[in-house]
């Protein structure tokens, strides 16, 4: 009896420390603590994760009433403490139902560790954002046609639960198949927007008329029995259509024979095709006096069978103006090339200046839209004063590369080395008072005030034109 109830004991203790129960009188491992804003459905012995990897346990959540937040005591296990001082925290759900773990991200390996009962800044906790707070920025209306959707959903659904889960099942392939799918849809992004949104108008048409959607449910209905009543003919088509395919398939190899034999002349006529484009789309607009035109065309038939060999002599006389002027134009080739080569800063620049003048207020007192510019000025030591040296953290570089915006989020590279300088932030000197001391510790420094480390751009010139320079060079085309 005593070894049964000594093993019943240690089967218990074995499942309560199994399940994240805590022992008393054990050592307290590696622990910090964090601040949210909103922590209403963690608890204690929830998960911390790192990259979806367990890394610890929530110790205890209480209220904090110097700050009014929510501090959560977090302890990491051995093999993944210390922390970086740099670590950022934010609450996710495991699932609609809550189950709420907080997230970590790893931190700078190299820089400095995060001190045992430590706590983390303020400013390296994301805001949580909840389920509801998510719907509540849907319209009344929208949010009332989300309410009928999942009511009917759950109409549709009822004693159909088998059939719904068989219907999942053989989602496996078309979830295999999507990307080919969606990428078929993304390249023709344009007609499928025209589809979805003349689908729309044409359900919107028949749900607002049930005689009219009764009728076409008929008509489909008189359609498919149609087509069930002529099997034998639907079958011939199906038996004749792999020699419709081999017909299609040479036809399909003449056609791309002479289509390589065509691309030349194509590709010679495309930039005069690119300038009569315009051209074509304004003669919508006389298209009836054009037709008029066409119509009386008779005397000028009579009168072009001594016009014709005129206008042939002159273009053939035009031939040796032409050639002569072929190499001026050409050299402005490499100029085009090299506007192409930052055509995403250029229409970035075009689009944020439109964007700047776009912005517009409701005056409530005089009742009519107020228009204003969006202007952003960035903040930092180098613009409230002048230094005698380059900061670490300035990134100013007026020879970017080609797409070198797209590295903001991970350090915008200068433009050569000898600019990545190690001199370091100005402090805050003893006659700031400390409340704006605290505030400016708060806000403008960070855990590594230099930024992300300091890189120089390869060479511009090997960017945009191919050469070695630190610049680029345009030459003439031979």
């Amino acid at each position: 009896m005593v070894a049964f109830a000594a093993s019943c004991i240690g089967l218990l203790l074995f499942l309560w420390i199994s399940f994240g129960g805590t022992i008393p009188f054990a050592a307290q491992g590696y622990r910090f603590s964090v601040e949210f804003n909103q922590a209403v459905e963690l608890s204690p012995q929830s998960d911390v994760r790192i990259a979806g990897v367990s890394v610890g346990k929530v110790e205890s959540v209480n209220l904090d009433t110097r700050t009014g937040l929510s501090r959560a005591v977090i302890q990491i296990d051995s093999q993944y403490a210390p922390r970086p001082a740099n670590t950022r925290a934010v609450l996710r759900a495991k699932s609609l139902l809550g189950e709420t773990y907080v997230e970590l991200t790893p931190g700078s390996e190299n820089g400095p560790k995060m001190p045992d009962d430590g706590s983390l800044p303020q400013a390296q906790v994301a805001d949580t954002v909840q389920l509801d707070q998510i719907l509540s920025t849907f319209d009344p209306a929208t949010r009332r046609a989300f309410e009928v959707w999942q009511q009917q959903d759950g109409i549709a659904l009822t004693n159909r639960g088998e059939d719904f889960n068989a219907a999942i099942a053989q989602l496996y392939p078309f979830a295999t198949n999507v990307e080919s799918v969606l990428s078929v849809l993304h390249h023709d992004s344009a007609a499928t927007t025209t589809l979805l949104h003349d689908t729309g108008q044409v359900f919107s048409a028949i749900s607002s008329s049930p005689s009219a959607l009764q009728g076409f449910i008929r008509n489909s209905n008189s359609v498919f029995s149609a087509t069930a009543a002529e099997d034998v003919a639907l079958a011939n088509s199906i038996k004749a259509f792999p020699g419709f395919l081999v017909a299609t398939r040479e036809t399909i190899a003449r056609v791309n024979t002479f289509a390589a034999n065509t691309k030349p002349l194509i590709d010679e006529l495309r930039p005069a095709a690119v300038q009569l484009s315009p051209a074509l789309i304004d003669t919508a607009v006389v298209a009836p006096e054009l037709r008029d035109v066409l119509t009386d065309i008779g005397p000028v038939t009579a009168a072009s069978k001594a016009g014709i060999p005129a206008f042939e002599h002159f273009l053939n006389a035009s031939v040796p103006w032409l050639a002569r002027l072929t190499p001026y134009l050409g050299n402005f080739v490499p100029i085009f090339d090299y506007i192409n080569t930052y055509r995403r800063e250029i229409a970035a620049f075009f689009a944020n200046s439109a964007s700047t003048t776009q912005a517009v207020a409701l005056d409530v007192s005089e009742k009519h839209a107020l228009h204003y510019l969006r202007i952003g000025n960035p903040v930092n030591p180098e613009v409230l004063a002048v230094y005698q040296h380059r900061l670490e953290s300035n990134r100013a570089n007026p020879y970017m590369v080609p797409d070198g915006y797209s590295q903001l989020r991970s350090g915008l590279s200068v433009f050569a080395s000898d600019l990545c300088t190690s001199n370091p932030q100005p402090t805050i000197g003893p006659s700031i008072p400390s409340s704006l001391a605290a505030i400016l510790r708060r806000t403008y420094y960070t855990a590594t005030p230099g930024g992300p480390p300091c890189k120089a751009q390869g060479s511009l010139g090997a960017a945009t034109t191919g050469h070695v320079q630190a610049f680029p060079h345009l030459q003439p085309l031979p």
